[in-house]
């Protein structure tokens, strides 16, 4: 039997009352041209059973037990099983639009030098409503390129890795994402040292390494509930940061090798930068009141780093803070060293695509 084109993985532990719905919005794809692969951690609330009710009926669906190893471990055993070329990863309290995985694969297909394709998220409350647009319409995508968010484009590496240096979100759900398998082998497995924030650490890796499609025109959810993996996270603390900082340290030293060794450089130098301001800016936040504020920066100004000196510096003259310009620094740099960011505005989609890879949804 010849391997499909997409594979479709879904780990899970213990979601049995999104199970449902989630499996609903496979089924619903447009695009056919797929296999199921569930790996699912010895769950206790009935969802084995839905599953092997789900496999007794599709042969495309392919199910297995794993050990508990943690979220990313587990994310990493259903791709190690997958055979397509493509890899979606279906958090299995997630979902999508009918016609997500056909628009995702069409663009991929369209641009092999691509190694992403990415499309809008729509996040939702436990009930599936989704709610209105608040921080992850302010992530570092849709701040970066602003006219481009509503239109088809390829973002050249490294310019969404280098994004993730200001500390922020690019990606926020890996159900945005489409993935050619074979990127994997390149940037490696998920990691799972840094708990539940550990795929901001994959998203920095794919940003420096693999040119990313953007799909305007369909979406991906992203469900936000007491019981998530992530509810647990604690972000904008000392420990995170040091989190942040060791996860962007490992994408860097695994990515460099990608980069000539001039262009490397000139990327850590950055990095540096940019690891010497986030500290700056989260020894702002940890201080509590005007005065205690005011002294870190005269500190820094003083005898802080070069590039902390000049923030200081800036913002008493009126300069934006970095955390809001850094996007337009990170496109100069990259512009100037002939890397990108962007490849194209307007892309066509092809206007034939395989007979056996799209069907009409009522076949």
């Amino acid at each position: 039997m010849s391997a499909p084109l997409v594979s479709i993985c879904l780990p899970n532990l213990n979601t049995l009352p999104y199970l449902r719905e989630r499996a609903d919005t496979i089924l619903a794809q447009t695009y056919t041209n797929w296999e199921l692969v569930v790996s699912d951690n010895y769950s206790e609330d009935g969802a084995w059973e839905f599953f092997e009710k789900l496999a007794h009926e599709d042969s495309r669906v392919s199910i297995a037990q794993a050990p508990r190893e943690g979220m990313y471990a587990n994310w990493n055993r259903c791709v190690e099983r997958a055979r397509g070329e493509y890899v979606y990863v279906a958090t299995s309290d997630d979902g999508m639009a009918p016609d997500c995985l056909e628009k995702l694969v069409a663009a991929l297909e369209s641009h092999p030098e691509c190694d992403v394709g990415h499309c809008p998220l729509v996040v939702v409350d436990e009930h599936g409503t989704p709610l209105p647009n608040r921080w992850w319409r302010r992530g570092m995508f849709d701040r970066s390129l602003p006219e481009l968010v509503e239109r088809l484009h390829v973002r050249r590496a490294p310019y969404d890795g280098l994004l993730c240096f200001t500390g922020q979100q690019v990606y926020y759900s890996i159900t945005e994402l489409l993935i050619r398998r074979s990127l994997f082998s390149r940037i490696g497995a998920f990691e799972t040292r840094w708990g539940s924030v550990s795929d901001f650490n994959w998203y920095t890796r794919v940003g420096l390494a693999a040119n990313v499609v953007h799909v305007p025109d369909t979406w991906a959810s992203w469900r936000v509930h007491p019981h998530q993996a992530t509810a647990s996270a604690s972000l904008k603390t000392p420990e995170h940061d040091r989190k942040v900082d060791e996860m962007l340290a490992h994408a860097m030293a695994r990515c460099s090798p990608f980069f000539t060794p001039a262009v490397a450089g000139r990327l850590q130098e950055w990095a540096e930068q940019a690891r010497d301001l986030r500290a700056y800016y989260a020894g702002v936040r940890d201080r509590h009141g005007l005065v205690a504020r005011r002294l870190f920066q005269l500190s820094h100004l003083v005898s802080g780093t070069k590039a902390t000196r000049a923030e200081v510096v800036g913002r008493v003259t009126g300069k934006e803070q970095w955390p809001t310009i850094a996007h337009e620094e990170i496109r100069a740099m990259v512009e100037s060293l002939e890397l990108g960011p962007i490849a194209a505005s307007e892309i066509p989609f092809p206007t034939q695509r395989p007979a056996d890879t799209v069907v009409p949804a009522s076949s």
